[in-house]
C-alpha cells in the first residue's frame, strides 16, 4: 500500500495547489502532515526521477517487461472507440474558466471539466451586487441618524443586513459582514477587496459606468489624482466625485451627499472579530479602487452603515416575461393588480403559480428569479442612475431610450459567461463536448450554486447530467460501493465511462448531516475535506484518461524528465508565457518515437501558478508505470498575473520560481523555440503582478493600475498553448472530422 499512501499525498497536494488562494507567488495551503518530502522539486526547467527509487516507482521486477501489457490490461475493458479529438480539459476554483476556452473553441476537447470555480459570470456579478454589497439601511434612517453611523453598539444598528439569499446554497452576508472561511483560502476583507478589483480587472468596473481611460476606475475619478497620489494619501485624503455623477436612487438621489472612494480595512483588530468583518477600530488605509461609497455624514471616509454608490444597470423587477411576481400571478400565465383581485374559487395557490420561476431541476428555463433582465420584465428607463433628468438636469446613461440598459463592461462578462455561451451554442457543437462539474453545498464563495446553473444550463439543450451526492459510500453517490475514505485506491476498478456514469455529470459534495468537527474540517467547502479534494481531482483526470479511444496502458519505467516548465510566444498576450507539461512513462523511450499521445489540460486555482501543479506529474506518472492510468501527457496553463518591471517597464510572463531572491525569465520578445531564447535573472523586488492573486483566465479589460491594454488575453492564450503543444510534442491526431 505504500504506492496508494505516496499517491494521495501527492493528490492531496496537488489539489490544494489547484484551488488555494495563496499570495501572488507562495504555494497555496497545503493540509497539515502532507509529506512534502516525497514530491520531487523542479530543478529550473525540469522534474527529474531516478527511477530505480522505490518511492517514485513500483519495483519493476513485480511488472510485466517493458512494452508488455499482458498483465497489466488483462481485466480492462475498452469501450469501441467514437470519434474524437483525444484532449479533455479542466480546472478547479478559477480554473473552472476552462469550460469558457472550451465553449469558443469547439471541436477542440471532448471532455471539459469545471470544478467549483465562477465561469458562470452574470451570476457572479449578479450575486455580488445582491449579497456582497447590501445590507444597508433606508437613507431616511441614515439621513435621521449621522451621529450614530460608525457606532457599532448604536442601537437600533445602522446595518440592516444581511441581505437575503436568493437561491439554495448560497450563503446570507452583507457588506460588513463578508462571510469568513478558511477551506484552502483565508478569506479576510484584504481578500475581498482583491476580488472585488481583480473582476473589475478582468471585465471592466461593474458597479457603474467607468473611466473610459481606466475602466478599472468609475466614472468621475480624478485619474491625474489617482495616479499621482499613493494609496494611503488617496484613503486620507478621498477626493469625491463630481455631483453631476453622484446621483443614485436609492442613496443620493438629490445628489446631497459626497461621494466617495472606498477605502477599507484589511483585517479587524478588536478581539472576536472574524476576519471578514468590517471593524471601526482598524485603519481604513486599504483602497478598493473599483468601489465609492456615499458619504452620508460628511466626513471624508466610509463608516460603519454607509452605502456604496451602486449603478451597474437600469432598475428591474426579476419577474420572469409575464411581469408578474408570484404574489398576483393568477396560475394560468395572467396577472392581477392586487392580490384581493384573485378568483375567491381559486384554489390555493403554489409558491409559483404561474410556473415561470427559475430552478436548476424543474424549470431550467425559468426566467422569474434568474438574476437576469428578460425581455417583457418591467424595468425603470431613467438610465442606470435611476434618478429622472428632471432631477439631474440630464439624461445619464440610457435614459429615455424605450431599452433596458446595463454599464458598457456588461458585454465583457457576458463574453466570459459559460451558462450563457451553454445556452447558445451551436447544437451540433454542444453535442461534440461531454461535461464535468462538481460544486460544495457550504461553499462561501458560490462555487455551489455557479455549478447548479450549468447543469441547468445543459437541461435547457435537452441533456440531462447525472446528479452525484458526494463521492462514494452511498447509494447516489458516483462509487456506491467504494470506502469514501479511501476512494483513491479503488478508482481504477470503478467503471467510469460514459455507459456507466452518464456523459454529463455533476457531483455535489459534502454531507448534509455532518458533524459540527467534519464541517470544520472542510466538509462541503471550496476545497472541501482532504478526501474531498483529492477526489475532486482524482476522479475528474482518471476519467478524462480513461474515457480516451484506444487506450495504452503498456508498462514502462517513469519519464526522465517528467515534467518540463518550457514557455511559448502568445500573440494575445505578446510576450512569452510559461506553461508545464508532464509526460507519460515510456514518452523518451528509442522504441516509442512515432508513438502520440493524448493530451489532458488542467487549468490551476487563484494565487498559484503553473509550476505549482508539478506534484501531479508524479502522481499521474506513478499509476502509469503501474497500469492503472492509461498514458497521456498532462499540460499545466499558466494563469497567473504576469510581473511588470519597475526599471524597465517591460511584461514579463515566463518568469521562473523565486531562488535568493532573484527569478529566472525568459526574454518576451523571444518568438523562436526555446533554445534560442535569452533568460535574464531579474530580482523579486523590481517585479510587481499586473493584476490581483490571479487572471481569471479572462481576457482582461485593465490592469491593476486602471491602463486599458490589448495585451492581456490569458483565456485567448490558453487555446494558442494547445495550438503549440500540437506543434511541439508527438500528440494524437484527431479522428472527428
Amino acid at each position: 500500500m505504500r504506492p496508494y499512501r505516496c499517491i494521495a499525498c501527492l493528490l492531496l497536494s496537488f489539489s490544494f495547489a489547484t484551488a488555494a488562494c495563496g499570495d501572488d507567488g507562495a504555494p497555496g495551503d497545503v493540509a497539515e502532515g502532507t509529506p512534502e518530502a516525497d514530491v520531487v522539486l523542479p530543478e529550473e526547467v525540469e522534474i527529474t526521477v531516478e527511477v530505480e527509487d522505490a518511492e517514485v516507482a513500483p519495483d519493476v521486477s513485480d511488472t510485466p517487461d517493458v512494452g508488455d501489457t499482458s498483465d497489466a490490461s488483462a481485466d480492462i475493458e475498452v469501450a469501441p472507440p467514437r470519434p474524437s479529438t483525444f484532449r479533455a480539459i479542466g480546472g478547479m476554483s478559477m480554473g473552472a474558466s476552462a469550460i469558457n476556452v472550451a465553449l469558443e473553441h469547439p471541436g477542440t476537447f471532448d471532455l471539459v471539466g469545471a470544478l467549483g470555480g465562477y465561469p458562470d459570470s452574470t451570476y457572479m456579478m449578479a450575486q455580488m451586487l445582491r449579497l456582497h454589497f447590501q445590507g444597508f439601511c433606508p437613507l431616511a434612517d441614515l439621513e435621521a441618524r449621522p451621529d450614530a453611523l460608525d457606532d457599532p453598539n448604536a442601537e437600533p444598528s445602522v446595518m440592516c443586513g444581511p441581505a437575503a439569499p436568493q437561491h439554495e446554497l448560497e450563503v446570507a452576508m452583507d457588506f460588513d459582514d463578508l462571510r469568513y472561511d478558511d477551506n484552502g483560502i483565508t478569506m479576510t476583507r484584504g481578500f475581498y477587496g482583491e476580488i472585488i478589483d481583480n473582476f473589475s480587472c478582468a471585465f471592466g468596473n461593474l458597479t457603474g459606468p467607468s473611466l473610459p481611460e481606466a475602466p478599472l476606475l468609475p466614472a468621475g475619478i480624478d485619474l491625474e489624482w489617482w495616479r499621482a497620489t499613493s494609496p494611503a494619501e488617496r484613503c486620507a485624503h478621498p477626493k469625491p466625485i463630481p455631483q453631476a455623477l453622484s446621483y443614485n436612487a436609492e442613496y443620493n438621489p438629490t445628489a446631497a451627499h459626497p461621494v466617495i472612494p472606498l477605502c477599507d480595512i484589511d483585517e479587524p483588530v478588536t478581539p472576536g472579530l472574524l476576519p471578514s468583518m468590517f471593524d471601526v477600530a482598524a485603519p481604513r488605509d486599504r483602497p478598493i479602487a473599483a468601489l465609492l461609497a456615499v458619504d452620508i455624514n460628511g466626513n471624508g471616509r466610509r463608516d460603519l452603515g454607509e452605502p456604496l454608490f451602486l449603478n451597474p444597470w437600469e432598475r428591474f423587477l426579476d419577474v420572469g416575461s409575464d411581469g408578474c411576481d408570484d404574489s398576483l400571478e393568477d396560475s394560468n400565465g395572467g396577472c392581477v393588480a392586487t392580490p384581493d383581485a384573485l378568483p375567491d374559487a381559486a384554489p390555493p395557490f403554489p409558491r409559483d403559480p404561474n410556473g415561470d420561476n427559475y430552478d436548476w431541476i424543474a424549470n431550467p428555463n425559468g426566467r422569474e428569479k434568474n438574476d437576469s433582465y428578460d425581455l417583457g420584465e418591467p424595468f425603470s428607463d431613467l438610465g442606470v442612475d435611476g434618478v429622472s433628468q428632471d432631477v439631474t438636469g440630464a439624461p445619464d446613461l440610457g435614459e429615455g431610450n424605450g431599452v433596458w440598459d446595463a454599464v458598457p463592461t456588461f458585454a465583457n462578462v457576458l463574453a466570459h459567461d459559460a451558462d450563457t455561451k451553454l445556452r447558445t451554442i451551436a447544437a451540433a457543437d454542444l453535442d461534440g463536448m461531454d461535461f464535468w462539474f462538481d460544486g460544495g453545498i457550504r461553499d462561501v464563495l458560490n462555487a455551489g450554486v455557479v455549478a447548479r446553473n450549468l447543469v441547468a444550463a445543459l437541461r435547457s439543450r435537452g441533456r440531462e447530467p447525472v446528479v452525484y451526492h458526494n463521492f462514494a459510500g452511498q447509494p447516489g453517490t458516483l462509487a456506491p460501493d467504494s470506502d469514501p475514505n479511501a476512494l483513491v485506491q479503488t478508482l481504477f476498478d470503478v467503471d467510469l465511462s460514459r455507459e456507466a456514469l452518464g456523459r454529463d455529470i455533476y457531483i455535489e459534495y459534502g454531507d448534509p448531516n455532518a458533524s459540527p468537527e467534519a464541517i470544520a474540517g472542510g466538509d462541503g467547502k471550496h476545497v472541501g475535506s482532504p478526501n474531498d479534494a483529492i477526489n475532486r481531482i482524482a476522479t475528474f483526470l482518471v476519467t478524462a484518461m480513461k474515457r480516451m479511444p484506444d487506450p495504452d496502458y503498456a508498462i514502462y519505467p517513469l519519464a526522465d524528465p517528467i515534467a518540463l516548465f518550457p514557455s511559448f510566444y502568445s500573440p494575445a498576450l505578446k510576450t512569452r508565457r510559461g506553461y508545464t507539461i508532464a509526460f507519460p512513462p515510456g514518452y523518451w523511450a528509442a522504441e516509442n518515437a512515432a508513438k502520440r499521445y493524448p493530451v489532458i489540460y488542467f487549468l490551476h486555482g487563484l494565487g498559484q501558478d503553473a509550476r505549482d501543479l508539478a506534484p501531479a506529474a508524479l502522481a499521474t506518472g506513478i499509476l502509469m508505470t503501474q497500469g492503472n492510468l492509461p498514458k497521456a501527457l498532462l499540460v499545466f496553463p499558466d494563469g497567473a498575473c504576469c510581473f511588470v518591471d519597475s526599471e524597465t517597464g517591460g511584461r514579463e510572463c515566463a518568469c521562473g520560481d523565486s531562488k535568493a531572491g532573484v527569478r529566472q525569465c525568459v526574454d518576451p520578445t523571444c518568438q523562436g523555440d526555446e533554445a534560442s531564447c535569452e533568460v535574464r535573472p531579474i530580482p523579486d523586488n523590481r517585479l510587481q503582478r499586473e493584476c490581483h492573486r490571479g487572471s481569471l483566465y479572462a481576457d482582461m479589460a485593465t490592469n491593476r493600475w486602471g491602463e486599458p491594454r490589448d495585451d492581456l488575453g490569458y483565456k485567448t492564450s490558453v487555446f494558442e498553448l494547445t495550438q503549440h503543444i500540437d506543434a511541439t510534442y508527438r500528440v494524437r491526431v484527431p479522428t472527428r472530422p
